[in-house]
């Protein structure tokens, strides 16, 4: 690893997987070749599980031949490669088991807030995807907030989330403007109010690349390198870390 690469995305589709993300393996690690020399030292990838894309027996395998193939791949250039997952708010994931859907090495799940495209009447249902993670022993990280409508009405909903004890993770994008004013906003207020843990990119191909570098700047332009820099380098994942190898000790 280069001293420059210092950041941990938490979140991406370069992992093809058969959703929106990357197509291929070679795909997915031109960009993350990329990502490296853009300051990317740990990069998650995180196939969606949907009721479109669900998490079959076989697809489970294909994903994570693809994933050992560019773990080995991206050793070469200094990027650690991890597999986890980024789950949906939807009554089919009450019948997985959260264990098996971690963030790699990680005790906890990667849990988007619903989208508009979704039209969410509430967050209900996301509320008991959340529960259903913490059962197991786990901690939801919750995706891109800042794009979820009814957190954009209600901001508010964002201090009961995080007191919960759960992390939020806003989109390095939202901050650049390329999601639209809304998210824009909301993100800037998320990480404003001191309620960011993760910054991530949730790339996804070469039109939305896996890159921090400018969305770190504008971070670090607007609180601060030594406020800046715990966003992006994975500090809020240590104690997860942590309980992963508690939990491991313990099934033995």
């Amino acid at each position: 690893m280069s001293p420059a690469q210092r950041f941990v995305d938490i979140h991406s589709h370069m992992i093809p997987s058969g959703d929106d993300g990357v197509r291929s393996v070679e795909e997915g690690l031109e960009l993350l070749r990329e990502a490296a020399t853009r300051g990317t030292a740990v990069q998650y990838g995180t196939p969606h599980v949907t009721d479109g894309t669900p998490l079959t027996a076989s697809r489970r395998r294909r994903v994570e031949s693809a994933w050992r193939e560019m773990a080995g791949g991206a050793a070469r250039f200094g990027l650690r490669v991890e597999l986890g997952w980024e789950l949906s708010p939807l009554r089919s994931l009450l019948d997985l088991d959260p264990v098996t859907l971690t963030l790699g090495p990680l005790a906890a799940c990667l849990l988007e807030l619903p989208l508009p495209h979704t039209r969410p009447r509430s967050l209900a249902l996301f509320e008991e995807c959340a529960r259903h993670i913490e059962a197991a022993g786990l901690t939801p990280i919750l995706a891109h907030p800042e794009r979820c409508d009814i957190l954009q009405q209600r901001p508010e909903l964002l201090h009961e989330l995080r007191e919960s004890g759960r992390l939020l993770q806003v989109n390095g994008d939202s901050l650049l403007g390329r999601n639209g004013p809304a998210p824009h906003d909301v993100g800037w207020h998320i990480i404003d109010e001191g309620l960011c843990d993760l910054v991530g990119s949730d790339g996804h191909r070469g039109t939305r690349p896996p890159y921090l570098d400018k969305a770190f700047a504008a971070v670090e332009g607007r609180i601060g390198a030594d406020a800046a820099e715990p966003l992006f380098d994975g500090s809020a994942l240590h104690p997860l870390e942590r309980d992963a190898e508690r939990r491991s000790a313990a099934g033995r």
